[in-house]
């Protein structure tokens, strides 16, 4: 539960992390290029955050589509009971 409440700090602590977390648990899976636009941020900048939600196992990333791993489901849920 600690870890979870790490991750939670985690991506509450960047709103673009808010934002692609909730994102990816709303519409499934996407391309990175297509969350970019979606969430209306330059696509670096979602790169950069793709990659450290990735790192944290709150994602993973097949074929160029990304999507919530069961961590990641598990966070985005805690997170819009906060």
């Amino acid at each position: 539960m600690n870890d979870l409440n790490g991750l939670i700090g985690f991506v509450n602590g960047n709103s673009i992390r808010q934002k692609v977390l909730s994102l990816l648990s709303s519409k499934g899976e996407m391309e990175g290029k297509r969350i970019s636009k979606t969430v209306r941020v330059a696509h670096p900048t979602v790169a950069k955050t793709l990659e450290e939600l990735e790192q944290k196992g709150l994602i993973i990333k097949k074929d160029e589509i990304y999507s919530l791993t069961e961590s990641g489901v598990k966070v985005e849920k805690m997170i819009q009971q906060i």
